[in-house]
């Protein structure tokens, strides 16, 4: 058949026949797979009226057939291999046209991972295993499309898993992916597992200390965390330590003191979260409790105490291994003591202004002793001031000591109007009463002049031995060197007088302190 086409120009007209043609445009034919459909057509361009296919030369892959009508190669594969042919279409125009084209198809088995399971490794283990498929066409291309390796392990683009796993490497489920070179492009995938051997990473424990609070968490690398059921299965903690908590694998506690270093040895297990899960044991692990602190009397000053009040500290120790026993060597001031052995109190109620010196001595149930020198000073009674009968301090009566104070003369007036101390002193029979005015020993420059007087203030005279029918004054005791003062009265019945203390001297001085000593005799 020709096609007539109309052309105008050079002032006439007419037809020009233009040849239709019949050709094969497809000039590849895509890779086929065993036991995989197959639906491929040939495209052709021009041609009249029906087409007629068929294999002019070679033949297609067994199991194919070629659709004479439509061109298409349909069917499933069943052997692998490359067939070439030489495809042809004859149209039915008249006249008949046709074209040929030589093409191929390759057939390939599927491409399948075959590789089903890994073996496993352990941490710091070299690591060399390929994963294997079969199938496609070649080269092959591996990799990772889901989850991770274990870490330390890597995937090489042709299949090979290289590499040892690190401390932080636990077992790991991913999808392996391999993709082949065909076109359209085969790919298959497999999920599989590398199981990392669950271990106690732990080889050690660190010293304890008796005494002091100790914790360590157990370490565990591999296997597929979290990690539980931490327990010991063997042995034993040392005594105040508890067993690993099954949900951390801590151990903690304060070690009860030793006296020399004591060694407990114990298994720990462990198991990780597999189903079913792995365990892994670690014997000899050993954890040594070291003694503390050595045994020392911490306590270096004693408060002092006043004549007449009770009086209470404690002698404080620390280290060693408790419980302690004091005790002393040397003088405690009068009424106090002995110590008590278990607390390390002294107490008692001081009669006697005095400074003593004396050794502590601790002593712990490993028969470690510490010793430290301690001193107790024992203040006399603080008095104050009492100007007037009206006012007179009360003397307690008994030996004892007080302390007080007095203005000098002229203090605070600038004319001779000294301070003055009363004290009063009730006695409910005979007796025969000192009392001596100490400053001028004590280092303080009272000059004193004492009186016994009655409550209208009038000097008594029942004062100096033997005969006391003496007035009851008193100046100084060592004339010209001792200027203290010093007084005996004799009380034949129950009776009140006062002590009646100024300053002789005249100058403006600060307080002056001074000591009142009181013995009674019968």
């Amino acid at each position: 058949m020709l096609a007539l086409v109309a052309a105008c120009g050079g002032g006439g007209s007419g037809a020009q026949i233009v040849p239709v043609t019949l050709t094969i445009t497809t000039t590849t034919m895509p890779d086929g797979v065993v036991g995989t459909a197959y639906n491929s057509t040939v495209a052709v361009n021009g041609g009249s009226g029906a087409l007629t296919f068929s294999i002019s030369a070679g033949s297609l892959p067994a199991g194919l057939a070629l659709n004479a009508s439509s061109g298409a190669v349909t069917g499933t594969p069943t052997a692998t291999g490359t067939s070439n042919f030489t495809m042809m279409v004859v149209d039915s125009g008249t006249p008949q046209r046709s074209d040929t084209q030589t093409l191929s198809i390759d057939i390939t088995d599927p491409l399948i991972i075959t590789t089903a399971a890994l073996p496993g490794t352990a941490v710091g283990a070299a690591y060399n295993q390929t994963v294997v498929a079969t199938g496609g066409t070649a080269p092959l291309t591996f990799s990772i499309s889901n989850g991770n390796l274990p870490a330390g392990l890597s995937l090489s683009a042709a299949g090979v898993i290289t590499g040892a796993a690190t401390a932080a490497a636990t077992s790991q489920t991913f999808t392996v992916r391999v993709a082949d070179s065909s076109s359209p492009q085969l790919a298959d995938t497999q999920v599989l597992t590398i199981v990392v051997a669950l271990e106690i990473a732990t080889t050690s424990l660190p010293d304890a200390t008796g005494g002091i609070f100790y914790s360590h968490t157990l370490q565990a690398q591999g296997g597929l965390p979290p990690y539980v059921n931490w327990a010991r299965t063997a042995g034993s903690m040392p005594a105040g330590i508890a067993d690993p908590v099954a949900a951390t694998g801590v151990i903690s506690g304060t070690p009860d003191p030793v006296c020399t270093a004591a060694t407990s040895t114990f298994t720990a297990r462990v198991s990780d979260s597999a189903a079913p899960p792995a365990s892994d044991s670690q014997s000899g692990l050993r954890i040594t409790v070291n003694p503390g602190d050595a045994l020392d009397i911490t306590t270096a000053v004693l408060p002092s105490g006043v004549v007449g009040t009770a009086y209470s500290a404690i002698v404080s120790a620390a280290g060693g291994v408790p419980p302690y026993s004091f005790a002393t060597s040397g003088a405690l001031p009068s009424q106090l003591g002995p110590i008590d052995a278990a607390t390390g109190e002294i107490a008692g109620t001081p009669d006697t202004v005095e400074t003593r010196t004396f050794d502590v001595i601790v002593t712990d149930v490993c028969a470690t002793t510490d010793t430290q020198t301690l001193s107790i000073t024992i203040n006399p009674v603080s008095l104050g001031r009492n100007d007037t009968i009206a006012n007179a301090t009360p003397l307690p009566l008994g030996n004892a000591t007080f302390a007080a104070s007095i203005s000098p003369s002229g203090d605070p007036n600038t004319t001779l109007a000294p301070d003055e101390d009363y004290y009063q002193i009730t006695t409910q029979g005979p007796l025969r009463i000192t009392i001596d005015i100490n400053a001028q020993v004590n280092g303080s420059p009272l000059d004193s002049v004492i009186e016994f007087v009655d409550v209208n203030g009038v000097q008594l005279n029942a004062c100096v031995s033997p005969a006391f029918s003496s007035a009851c004054e008193h100046d100084d005791e060592v004339l010209g060197e001792e200027l203290d003062s010093r007084l005996q009265i004799q009380v034949n019945g129950a009776t009140t007088f006062y002590v009646h203390v100024v300053d002789f001297r005249g100058d403006a001085r600060p307080d002056l302190l001074y000591n009142i000593v009181m013995t009674i005799e019968n």
